[in-house]
């Protein structure tokens, strides 16, 4: 496994970006996943308007934000409220958007707005011809969005996933994200390091007209293997915020 990233924030502290797959690429595009409940919504808003602002200064790109609407399935304590899915050029820019200070004063306001927060980072496997998220990237938001993180399983994706992706089409689904994980964070304070809790192998995104659709692909053959070969399924209903 290579070596972790890292970027220090103060005297004592430093950021890491751990991978947790062999061929890490650090140039290559990476995705970070946002999954976490609000306390105090205004806050968070307040941090999202400032952060918004250097994500997009290090050429960050916000690729998701969704709101819960129904959970199908999973653990109950897996299930979240908020989801935000942001893409960065390479590991570096992201400890880019850390190193400033700014937005380290700001991480104070999303640590106070947030309850049960995960974090972690994914490659997106979808090819762009794959990808309507890739070719749209303005949400339609009378869709409703399907969202599956799982355990396990990444090979079985990585062999079978346009098997899936054309199944998903056929029940007239847009896909829009598949994410396979590489990589964690974690903070090192005087030799004590702690890593933000992240709990998927990967997470699909998908975009359907109605419940229906999504209720007759998640049935068919195709979807039942993938999920079976998984350890652990947790499905949402999601509405896109932004």
């Amino acid at each position: 496994m290579q070596e972790p990233l890292s970027t220090r924030v103060s005297a004592s502290e430093q950021v890491l970006i751990k991978p947790v797959v062999e061929h890490f690429d650090a140039n290559a595009d990476m995705c970070a996943i946002n999954w976490f409940d609000l306390k105090i919504p205004w806050m968070y808003q307040l941090y999202g308007l400032i952060a918004s602002r250097l994500v997009r200064k290090v050429s960050g790109k916000l690729y998701f934000k969704g709101k819960l609407v129904k959970r199908i399935e999973g653990p109950k304590d897996r299930q979240r409220e908020n989801l935000l899915i942001v893409c960065y050029p390479g590991a570096r820019t992201f400890l880019d958007l850390v190193d400033y200070k700014i937005f380290q004063i700001i991480s104070v306001l999303r640590i106070s707005a947030v309850k049960r927060f995960c974090f972690g980072f994914t490659e997106n496997i979808l090819e762009k011809s794959d990808s309507k998220g890739a070719t749209d990237p303005k949400f339609r938001k009378d869709q409703t969005y399907l969202v599956h993180h799982f355990q396990g399983g990444n090979n079985w994706l990585s062999d079978n996933r346009q098997l899936l992706f054309t199944s998903a089409r056929q029940h007239n689904m847009d896909v829009y994200f598949c994410g396979l994980t590489n990589a964690h964070i974690a903070r090192e304070k005087s030799g004590v390091q702690l890593s933000a809790e992240f709990f998927m192998d990967g997470i699909l995104l998908f975009a359907a007209n109605s419940e229906v659709d999504i209720e007759n692909f998640t049935m068919n053959d195709i979807y039942s293997s993938f999920k079976r070969n998984n350890s652990s399924n947790s499905l949402y209903l999601f509405s896109r915020s932004h």
